[in-house]
């Protein structure tokens, strides 16, 4: 009887990542109230990262609005969240952020 190959297991996850949930990028406009506009670059279950042309300080609370159309309908997901870093790049800052509360309007 021919044995089997051993099957390879890949975790979905690095073992050093951090995050609690897995990310998928996606660039959807979003607003923070009392703030400017931007473009999210990943989301997942726990946080967000996006793009802005103003920094924000980290520890900072902030409401975010992202635009999530689907169907031709647009479903605005507000969030509340902190921000966990804030690093220069090309034409402004890139914003992590965890999310502590989000629902669909």
């Amino acid at each position: 009887m021919a044995m089997a190959e051993p099957r390879v297991v890949v975790p979905l996850r690095r073992r050093e990542e951090k995050r609690g949930a897995e990310r998928f990028d996606m660039e959807l406009p979003l607003a923070v109230a009392g703030g400017q506009g931007g473009v999210t670059r990943n989301l997942s279950l726990s946080g967000l990262a996006f793009t802005s042309r103003q920094p924000y300080v980290v520890g900072e609370h902030i409401a975010i609005t992202v635009e999530y159309l689907l169907d031709g309908h647009n479903f605005p997901l507000r969030c509340e969240a902190e921000v966990v870093r804030c690093d220069p790049c090309e034409g402004g800052f890139t914003i992590g952020a965890r999310l502590a509360s989000a629902f669909l309007e």
